[in-house]
């Protein structure tokens, strides 16, 4: 997936920040796929691969929880995360579509970086 230098700044501050009032990488696996599911509704991707979700963790840089290293998660994993979610359905091979996401969350803690400064400093880092 291609993001802009603004969704970037946006979903790194959110999934990485400690300023962020969440804590992403804390998330238990199947929570962190349904906010990565909310983030690409937020931003009109409604239609993904297990490879962008992959590409997500891998660009991002999203630590395991409670170890050292960083999560890389198998395609197996995300196939069997994706197939306990409601939101979500199968198109064909590996294509996805979410049917539907509660971006709310998402949205107020933005407003929020946005306020506090927070956002701005990760947009500032890809200038």
């Amino acid at each position: 997936m291609t993001w802009s230098k603004a969704q970037l700044a946006e979903i790194k501050y959110y999934c990485t920040s400690t300023r962020c009032r969440t804590s992403f990488p804390c998330y238990p696996f199947s929570w962190q796929i349904e906010t990565i599911l909310k983030i690409f509704f937020f931003y009109s991707i409604k239609k993904f691969q297990i490879e962008d979700i992959k590409e997500f963790y891998n660009t991002l840089r999203i630590s395991k929880p409670r170890s050292d290293g960083l999560r890389n998660p198998s395609p197996r994993q995300i196939a069997q995360a994706l197939s306990r979610m409601e939101n979500v359905r199968l198109i064909e091979g590996d294509c996805y579509q979410i049917t539907d996401a509660n971006i709310t969350f998402y949205a107020d803690e933005l407003e929020y970086g946005y306020g506090k400064g927070f956002v701005q400093y990760f947009l500032e880092e890809h200038t």
